[in-house]
């Protein structure tokens, strides 16, 4: 799993914003349930994406990170936030995407991206940093478990007919 290319992590850039919102679209729509991508079209995800983009990207602690290749081909990218857990009331370093480019696929570049975060994380004084993840997503589950992520709660549903 090491990186055949050199990869820089930079900060985002207004230059950035198209790459940031395709593959936001991405990882979203490869997220769904497939009884939802066939409900859902993806004009409609990509509305609702816009919807979350105005509330979270208002909040304060956003940064966008990118993981770029010498030749400056964008590799991936990791949108930190901050979330306030409600149970413990804790202000907490919040991970809302981290997508690896199809082509930069199993050459280290997300542990890379997650490196960064937590070493961003801890240089803004979280204690905590956090995410989501989708229970059918292994790949991402390993990368998690391999930088001593734990389970917390477990996100349930029932769609009800």
């Amino acid at each position: 799993m090491s990186t055949s290319t050199a990869v820089r992590i930079r900060q985002g850039t207004p230059e950035d914003q198209a790459y940031f919102r395709e593959l936001e679209f991405q990882t979203t729509w490869e997220n769904l349930p497939p009884e939802d991508q066939a409900r859902l079209t993806p004009a409609r995800v990509r509305e609702a994406l816009e919807e979350t983009h105005e509330i979270l990207l208002s909040r304060p602690g956003n940064a966008l990170f990118i993981a770029e290749t010498e030749d400056g081909r964008r590799a991936g990218l990791l949108w930190f936030g901050e979330n306030r857990n409600l149970v413990t009331g804790q202000i907490e370093g919040w991970i809302y995407n981290i997508t690896v480019s199809p082509d930069f696929h199993g050459q280290g570049i997300g542990t890379l991206l997650m490196r960064h975060a937590e070493g961003h994380a801890r240089d803004e004084g979280y204690q905590t940093v956090g995410l989501m993840v989708a229970v059918h997503n292994e790949t991402a589950r390993r990368l998690y478990e391999r930088l001593n992520y734990q389970e917390g709660n477990i996100l349930m549903r029932k769609r009800l007919r």
